[in-house]
This record gives structure tokens, C-alpha cells and sequence, in this order.
């Protein structure tokens, strides 16, 4: 199951005060993936958030994936700083994105190169050159009132209700690197995060439905919901298997699967190095 959010002042998801941020300190390159399903998208820029990580007091963004209104278009929009003097930096998709449907979108905030890229459904998009102050996300010092939060902006008192998520969030997970482009399709095809850079993984929030908080299964960054945010279908992913016990001189039945799905382990390794 996955968390249906509205544009609801009252009801939200904070990951609370200088949360996530610090994990990202340092990093040259940042991957963010999710799957969304939006009911409705309002106009504006930088509205209709999916992840929002504060780096400075202010509510000054340090990480924002949301979708973006150009021209009557809505777009995937990745948008950043590398410290909070910067200012905000952002690239588009380019495919116009649904209601109604389940889609993978993600991005990577390359610091060190100057360059965001969006990926939608798996593909990279209108990704090019910004200009970052840094060349590492440099962590400010977010003040009391300047939240992380999932679905929602960087403040726990929304005013305007615009800029939160209306419909469904899952499987939102965050790496301090460039995850690749092959990754990213696998991603659009349903493997988890978990499966994808486990070395470089910092957050993965799968949005089950049935617990308040959200577990950060990664680093504890558990996602708090203030009112009521309703359970709803989750898209399909593919985990990883249970560990088998094997025998020494005999073969395992199904050895050269995962989870019995027909992926050879060879491939495995080329696409979840």
C-alpha cells in the first residue's frame, strides 16, 4: 500500500528539522527516485512537492523534486542548492506528466558538474547546465520551523495548500551519487531501491500505509503524519528474495534466479553494481 496525500494544511508528512540534509553534506552527486500518482496538479512553479529538503533557516531548499507548471505543461521539475547562498537551480522534464497513473520519476543533482537531470519513466530528460556555488551540497542550519517533509513544502505551517501533493507517494528513496542511467530504468520497472546502490543509499521511505510514522528503513529519518493521510494501492515492486539455505555440493534449485522471476545473476550484477 502506498500514502494518498491531499493539499490539506492540516494534513502532512514531516521528516522534521535538519533531517536529511546532513546526510547529503559532502556529497558531490545526488540520485532521488520515486513513484507518484497524482489526483490533481495546481499551476505555479515549483508547486505540487514530492520531496522537499531544507538546507538553511528560511525554509531556504536545499532538494526539491516536484511538478512544475510551464506554459500550461506539467512537468517533472528537480530543482537545488549546493549551499544556501546559491540560488535555486532547476531543470524540467520534458514529457507532460498524468493524472491518474502510476509514473517513476527521479532526477540527479550532479554538484561537482553543474549539471540536474530529470529522469521520467525511467529516462533521462531536459537534464543540462546549472551553476552551483559548491561543489558538494554544504548543509546550512535549518531553523525550528523549517521541515523535510514528503508531499509537502519546507514549513509545517502551510499556508498555502498549493504546494503539497495531491494523490499518492511511494517507494521515495534518496543515494549520494549518480546511480546511472541503467539503474534508473530498472527503477521505472519496479525493483526496489533496495536493489539499486546500496553502498550510496541514505533514505528509502516505502510509504506502506500501515504505521504512522513512515520508516526510513536506511537511517531512521521516519516520516510523521500530522491529521490523516489514507492508505491506498501501492505499485508493484520487485524486492529483494529471502536468503536460501544452500548445501555444499548440491545445487539450489532456482541458484541462477531471483525470486523466480528469471533474472540471471549476471544481470544483477551489470544493472545493481
Amino acid at each position: 500500500m502506498a500514502r494518498d496525500f491531499s493539499k490539506n494544511g492540516s494534513n502532512y508528512m514531516t521528516l522534521g528539522v535538519n533531517a536529511v540534509g546532513p546526510l547529503l553534506n559532502g556529497a558531490a552527486k545526488i540520485s532521488v527516485h520515486a513513484w507518484v500518482y497524482a489526483d490533481t496538479f495546481d499551476t505555479g512553479t515549483n508547486e505540487n512537492r514530492i520531496l522537499t529538503i531544507i538546507n538553511n533557516t528560511g525554509s531556504v531548499s536545499g532538494v526539491v523534486l516536484c511538478v512544475t507548471d510551464s506554459a500550461g505543461s506539467k512537468l517533472l521539475r528537480a530543482g537545488a542548492r549546493s549551499v544556501s547562498t546559491d540560488g535555486f537551480q532547476a531543470r524540467n522534464a520534458t514529457t507532460v506528466i498524468t493524472t491518474g497513473a502510476w509514473h517513476s520519476v527521479g532526477a540527479v543533482y550532479d554538484i561537482a558538474g553543474d549539471v540536474i537531470t530529470p529522469y521520467y519513466e525511467g529516462v533521462a530528460e531536459g537534464g543540462g547546465a546549472v551553476t552551483f556555488g559548491n561543489a558538494t551540497y554544504t548543509q546550512g542550519s535549518p531553523g525550528v520551523a523549517d521541515t523535510d517533509g514528503i508531499g509537502k513544502g519546507g514549513s509545517d505551517t502551510i499556508a498555502v495548500t498549493t504546494i503539497q501533493w495531491d494523490g499518492r507517494i511511494a517507494e521515495l528513496a534518496i543515494w549520494t551519487d549518480d546511480v546511472g542511467v541503467s539503474n534508473f530504468a530498472a527503477l521505472a520497472k519496479g525493483f526496489s531501491p533496495l536493489l539499486v546502490r546500496p553502498d550510496v543509499i541514505t533514505d528509502f521511505w516505502p510509504l506502506i500505509g500501515n504505521y504512522s510514522p513512515e520508516t526510513d528503513i536506511i537511517s531512521g529519518k521516519n516520516g510523521t503524519i500530522a491529521g490523516t493521510i489514507a492508505k491506498a494501492d501501492h505499485p508493484r515492486i520487485i524486492y529483494p528474495s529471502r536468503p536460501q539455505i544452500r548445501f555444499p555440493g548440491a545445487a539450489a534449485a532456482g541458484a541462477d534466479t531471483y525470486a523466480g522471476r528469471g533474472f540471471g545473476r549476471g544481470i544483477l550484477r551489470g544493472v545493481f553494481r
